[in-house]
């Protein structure tokens, strides 16, 4: 009976190794393939680093990928989230130093301003850190998204607070 315990445990680690081992190598494929793609299209090209805010590599998740210009620093956040938190931070004065800010549509993956974009709340959709502002270029794009995937409301930046923030990111 020990020895049948012991099989089993062992299989099912095995199996759980190759699931996970098979699946990182998958995404960190499709990852690669789609980043080198937004680098041909996009106009400007960007260093990637870790999120500002929290510290996840940005080029896992390039459909989420925000870059912020502020006090003549480049920023770079792995979701819209992580950049609204960093900039209702009173403490590092990057809201009131806005030089340039691209977030990625949601619906084309290509960069856009985000002082300009509409951001969805409370949908079905979730960026790497869950709930998000899902950004889009246009208004009637958003009001298409929140139709479909259960949002609750539409934000332009102006209209992102820190009271916001704290309301839909809990």
């Amino acid at each position: 009976m020990l020895k049948l315990n012991k099989f089993c445990l062992f299989l099912f680690v095995g199996i759980i190794s190759i699931t996970f081992s098979c699946t990182n190598k998958t995404t960190k494929e499709e990852n690669t393939d789609t980043i080198e793609s937004n680098s041909e299209t996009s106009e400007q090209k960007y260093n990637w680093t870790d999120c500002q805010n929290c510290g996840m590599p940005t080029n896992d998740f390039p459909h989420w990928q925000v870059m912020l210009k502020a006090n003549s620093e480049n920023l770079a956040f792995c979701a819209p989230r992580c950049m609204m938190i960093h900039l209702a931070d009173s403490s590092n004065n990057a809201a009131n130093s806005i030089e340039k800010m691209d977030v990625t549509d949601y619906y084309t993956t290509q960069k856009i301003d985000g002082k300009a974009a509409f951001y969805v709340t409370g949908s079905d959709k979730t960026s790497p850190m869950g709930k998000d502002f899902v950004p889009f270029s246009t208004k009637e794009e958003a009001t298409s998204f929140m139709q479909e995937h259960n949002g609750k409301k539409i934000y332009s930046f102006e209209e992102i607070t820190q009271e916001v923030i704290v309301l839909e990111l809990k």
